[in-house]
């Protein structure tokens, strides 16, 4: 799940404590070669501040060259430029308040200045690949071991599964080999730093009689890695009910019940009877469609294992309702249905406007969107002409995606599905969108039909 990209992730990830020894600032003082003197030839340092959990520029560091007055800040682009450096070899570090959240110190860098040249340095927060191996190595795994880390999640809604159980089992007949097994954190995160390392190994998450789906990896020696996993915690739900005539109160027979963003459909029989047995629990829309009457659309709960009975009353036309604002709110925060620009999934104009000075492509503009099931990522895929594997980009919108698979979002261009939405996305000029908006999969599905069934990237232009 992405990276399970983005500040949900980033936020759970802080819980995780993670803790990796920094360098003292007076011992990395001590370090530079500062020689004073009014006649001493000065450089220059320019480079660049990269937060590499989040895969975005640092704005706003503090970059110092430790044993001089050297001292800048990163702008909106994540650059910075510390001129009149006297010569000489010197320690450079820098402080964020990402740094704190994350419980880290900034891995300093050596440089070399020489008289009247400008160099260039980059600085980064580290990965989480390598604050998992920092924490991992705190614990003094045995020699040969490697590291996982990865949240647990219920493999239908999507939430934390605390308290479940994380197996790793090594792929071979070798005796003596174990597996290793750890508890999720109240957060559903997991960490494993003695996983035996150079050979496959099966990974699975349990939690009661509920197991989730093995995923086999190979994890070389002194590796860290981070993935997810999921349980079969939920059970799916019904929905029965009847179809009735507005006006007369008979039974209509013959129409079609459908939820939007699933494969759920059926047709009512002779009493007006339906049920669909297949459902997930969540939020659906609920479409019912009769030649003689107007299509009607109904929002329904389904809960985990429980029947759900609705009654849909048809009319020859359209009932006239006030309209709604519906807010949910989920622990992601708040999310308005209602057009508000403050809207996780929804990217403004003069939002976009802010944002150009330091993206290149639409692809960045999505990777700066904080949408929950938002996941953005570089993968491999067959060319459907050609048949030849070539890069490609994968976006998926679904809190369930994850793995080593693609499960594609439909993508949009003012309400026109995008036949080849990656090639597409690497070309569209960022500077001509309008707007953004992501919608689930049963939002989707609801208004572009079956083709954006997992979901869809809706871009409007200028």
């Amino acid at each position: 799940m992405s990276n399970k990209s983005d500040k949900t992730r980033a936020a759970l990830r802080t819980r995780t404590a993670l803790r990796v020894a920094g360098f003292a600032v007076a011992a990395i003082a001590c370090a530079g070669s500062a020689v004073s003197g009014q006649d001493q030839p000065t450089a220059a340092l320019a480079g660049l501040v990269f937060d590499s959990t989040a895969m975005t520029p640092l704005v706003g560091a503090r970059v110092a060259v430790m044993g001089t007055s050297a001292l800048g800040t990163t702008d909106e682009s994540g650059r910075f430029l510390l001129r009149d450096v006297p010569e000489g070899q010197y320690w450079v570090s820098f402080f964020h308040p990402r740094l704190q959240e994350l419980g880290v110190s900034a891995p300093p860098r050596q440089v070399n200045l020489s008289g009247g040249v400008t160099a260039n340095a980059i600085l980064a927060v580290p990965s989480e690949e390598t604050l998992l191996a920092g924490w991992c190595m705190a614990e003094q795994p045995a020699p040969g071991s490697a590291a996982i880390a990865g949240f647990v999640t219920d493999s239908i809604t999507g939430v934390p599964m605390p308290r479940a159980i994380v197996t790793a089992e090594p792929i071979s007949r070798i005796p003596g080999l174990r597996a290793v097994e750890v508890r999720t954190d109240d957060s559903g995160y997991f960490r494993l730093c003695s996983v035996r390392g150079d050979m496959d190994i099966k990974l699975q998450a349990e939690f009661g009689a509920s197991a989730g789906r093995t995923v086999e990896l190979y994890m070389p020696a002194g590796t860290a890695r981070l993935q997810d996993l999921m349980l079969m915690m939920s059970a799916e739900g019904t929905l029965s009910g009847y179809v009735r005539d507005y006006v007369t109160d008979d039974a209509v027979s013959g129409a079609v019940v459908s939820v939007a963003g699933t494969n759920s459909s059926t047709l009512t029989d002779i009493t007006g009877r339906f049920i669909l047995d297949d459902l997930p629990p969540g939020r659906h829309l609920v479409t019912t469609d009769h030649l003689t009457f107007a299509e009607r659309t109904d929002s329904v709960t389904i809960f985990s294992e429980e029947t759900v009975d609705i009654e849909v009353r048809m009319a020859t036309e359209a009932l006239e309702v006030e309209g709604l604002v519906v807010t949910a709110r989920t622990r992601f925060g708040r999310t308005s249905l209602a057009g508000d620009a403050k809207r996780s999934d929804f990217l403004t104009r003069e939002e976009i406007e802010v944002l150009l000075p330091r993206v290149a492509a639409t692809e960045d503009l999505l990777r700066n969107m904080n949408t929950p099931g938002l996941r953005i990522r570089n993968v491999y895929q067959v060319d459907q002409i050609t048949g030849v594997t070539v890069p490609a980009l994968c976006i998926e919108v679904s809190r369930r995606s994850g793995g080593e698979g693609c499960t594609p979002a439909a993508v949009t261009l003012n309400d026109v599905l995008i036949p080849f939405p990656e090639q597409f996305l690497q070309d569209l000029d960022p500077n001509i969108i309008d707007r953004i908006e992501i919608l689930s999969p049963i939002d989707a599905q609801f208004q572009y039909g079956s083709a954006a069934g997992n979901g869809a990237v809706a871009i409007y232009t200028r």
